[in-house]
């Protein structure tokens, strides 16, 4: 994973705590409203589960809001694949990079000024954007924020169960870890608590799935502050979907999967499958290839493409140098000529 990228998840987490613990719904007739600057987005959002509840499953006799966020999540990849692909592209593209990147590396490993400069000489050649694995990251940050804060605008609506979890409401507004308390292994793995912890735990597993198959694509070496920061950034992400409600895991969980997927088929499953390999791409030329030869013509094309080739033929064997005599041929020759 790129560097890049790195730092884009920690703006990400660090924005993320701070909206979800200092920007409260505005109330309006008793429902939680989403505050103005994320209205715009976030009622629409809103909107669309309620209508594939309403027009498009309650009719099949199969309503469920658990299903209604799993196909608003899909319509919301499909609206941003054209940029998930140039991430995906990018990502590959790195990684056709990487033999000339690890000599870069062993080259000016010890001046990080002049092997940041030969790095972007590199990605400027080929074509390749680091930050494009950035961008769907901050992307997706304002729609997080605003699945948040419509899963609360559906007030009631969201207060059902799907599969396994018994309401896709809680954890509550502001209940914090309160439900967790106390800290027992017989509290813990109670009807009450534990439905509610699998979610988490997929959401965890399937961010470090993400991030195994991301580093196995893109292998460049982080500093050691900032690979400590990817190993524990799970972790601290599978903290926040125990503040938020499961609607919102389930919003999350399904992204991660279906990014697994739109990954695994562009760059390969290594990272995820133990011993497969990143995708190899097709050798494509570089500069320093060497020409290809080319076949030498047969003789009946020549002559079909030179019409006066019997009386070229003479000429030609003229001009080549005749074959070089032994040194007894030579001797035979001089008394010869005595």
């Amino acid at each position: 994973m790129s560097k890049v990228r790195a730092v884009g998840l920690i703006v990400l987490l660090l924005a993320l705590s701070v909206v979800l613990s200092g920007c409260a719904p505005v109330m309006e007739d008793g429902v939680p409203m989403p505050p103005m600057w994320i209205r715009p987005l976030a009622l629409p959002i809103a909107a669309a589960i309620s209508f594939f509840n309403d027009r498009v499953l309650a009719p099949l006799g199969i309503a469920s809001i658990g299903l209604s966020i799993i196909l608003v999540t899909i319509l919301l990849k499909l609206l941003l694949y054209p940029l998930t692909k140039k991430q995906l592209d990018s990502m590959r593209k790195m990684q056709e990079l990487q033999p000339q990147m690890k000599e870069i590396q062993e080259k000016y490993g010890k001046d990080r000024e002049k092997l940041a400069q030969k790095q972007m000489e590199l990605y400027r050649e080929a074509g390749v954007n680091p930050a494009m694995g950035c961008l769907p990251i901050l992307l997706q940050m304002p729609i997080l924020f605003a699945f948040y804060f419509a899963l609360l605008a559906l007030g009631p609506k969201l207060q059902e169960p799907f599969l396994w979890i018994p309401n896709l409401a809680f954890p509550e507004y502001f209940a914090g870890m309160s439900w967790l308390t106390p800290l027992t292994l017989s509290h813990l793995l109670s009807p009450q608590v534990l439905p509610y912890l699998w979610l988490p735990i997929l959401y965890v597993v399937s961010q470090i799935a993400l991030q195994r198959m991301s580093q196995a694509a893109n292998p460049t070496a982080l500093p050691g502050s900032t690979n400590t920061m990817m190993m524990l950034m799970p972790l601290m992400f599978g903290y926040i979907t125990l503040l938020v409600p499961s609607g919102l895991t389930l919003y999350w969980v399904t992204s991660n999967i279906l990014q697994i997927i739109q990954q695994g088929l562009t760059t390969g499953w290594a990272g995820l499958i133990p011993g497969a390999k990143p995708a190899q791409p097709a050798p494509a030329a570089t500069k320093g290839s060497a020409p290809k030869a080319t076949p030498a013509p047969s003789s009946a094309s020549a002559t079909a493409a030179n019409p006066k080739g019997s009386a070229a033929e003479p000429a030609a064997a003229k001009a080549a140098p005749a074959p070089e005599m032994s040194a007894g041929r030579r001797r035979k020759l001089r008394k010869k000529k005595r």
